[in-house]
């Protein structure tokens, strides 16, 4: 990632980005593969999931519960672009 990448993205505290879902997946695994994607791409990442189901914390597999990937909004069409041929092959649904 370049420095100017960097840069622009960048917020002050008093500043914060807002975040964006990007896509919802059913599984923590297929959640993390979209993250580390991103992540690569130099965007950052959050993902959410209430992990207190009934299988408990170590779950990873399917769960009504979902999890939920975020991405500041002024990213959010190139993290898109980025993850299209992933929610077509996990099933993940976009936004």
């Amino acid at each position: 990632m370049d420095a100017s990448r960097k840069l622009k993205r960048g917020s002050s505290v008093d500043d914060p980005p807002k975040w964006e879902k990007v896509a919802v997946f059913a599984a923590l695994p297929e959640a993390e593969f979209a993250q580390q994607l991103l992540e690569a791409e130099g965007i950052p990442v959050a993902v959410l999931q209430d992990r207190t189901g009934v299988f408990g914390p170590g779950f990873s597999g399917p769960s009504a519960l979902a999890v939920t990937v975020l991405v500041p909004s002024d990213v959010i069409d190139e993290a898109r672009e980025i993850l299209a041929d992933t929610l077509e092959a996990f099933g993940g649904d976009p936004d």
